[in-house]
């Protein structure tokens, strides 16, 4: 029987390790679960900031905001805030609660939103939501999702200039739901996952069978990393740039032109 493999949303690579970190609904590797300024592996249970997707040791934290650890409250639901947060209209909230007070749809700090007050209480509103409202009159709820072309009557994803249910947006080739937050790519139009677009779409090193990301070596059907081919002469791995002082010696190995042999 068949188990679906997850992507490390990091590195974009399947999680083949029965180790991995399980954090905002997604699986992490353990070492691609690090800080983003010290780039120092975090902890399962270890005390973090969560702000527009980056990750933050307390260490790091603490040196931008001294309170960073004490105790918080969330705008939204008022409850207590023991470990990931972000920071929106110069409050602390839950991410989960930070979200359009129109169609509750939650909202990345580093989108653009407006403030609007509900019961003296500043709270966000979507650029969507805002834009609609004042385009002929028309209301948040005529909308039509792309993925099944049913009407939307509550929360949605903006994407490919289109509309979605939370889940109707998802992979075209693997049919896995796209979380907003998350990098995707297009293929004729539809979203595909960065795991298929590395299994599927993207060309393979011939010796390590990983996806090839920016230039490569090419030598008939074959496509090989740079630091992958070494030269048989000198041993040295060829390095990107490197095209015009390769050739090819009896159909099969890589050289440095100005090595001799």
């Amino acid at each position: 029987m068949s188990t679906t493999v997850s992507t490390c949303p990091a590195c974009f690579t399947p999680i083949t390790d029965k180790s991995w970190i399980l954090f905002s609904k997604a699986k992490y590797h353990k070492e691609c679960f690090t800080c983003h300024k010290c780039h120092r592996m975090i902890g399962a249970h270890e005390s973090l900031k969560h702000n527009g997707g980056l990750r933050t040791c307390v260490d790091c934290a603490k040196k931008e905001d001294p309170t960073v650890g004490e105790a918080k409250t969330c705008q939204g639901c008022g409850e207590a805030i023991d470990k990931a947060w972000v920071i929106g209209l110069g409050s602390t909230w839950h991410s989960n609660c930070f979200k359009c007070t129109e169609c509750s749809r939650v909202i990345d700090p580093k989108e653009k939103f407006f403030k609007v007050e509900v019961d003296g209480k500043n709270v966000p509103k979507c650029s969507d939501c805002k834009v609609t409202k004042g385009v002929a009159g028309l209301d948040v709820k005529e909308k039509v999702c792309a993925g099944c072309e049913k009407d939307i009557d509550s929360a949605w994803v903006v994407a490919l200039n289109k509309h979605w249910h939370h889940d109707c947006f998802k992979c075209s080739h693997c049919s896995r739901k796209i979380d907003s937050k998350e990098k995707f790519l297009t293929n004729l139009g539809n979203p595909i996952c960065m795991g298929c677009n590395n299994d599927h779409f993207r060309s393979k090193c011939t010796v390590c069978g990983k996806p090839i990301a920016g230039t490569s070596l090419v030598y008939k059907e074959s496509c090989f990393h740079h630091a992958c081919v070494n030269c048989y002469v000198c041993d040295k791995a060829f390095e990107v740039g490197d095209h015009d002082n390769i050739r090819v010696v009896n159909g099969k190995d890589f050289k440095h032109a100005d090595c001799k042999k």
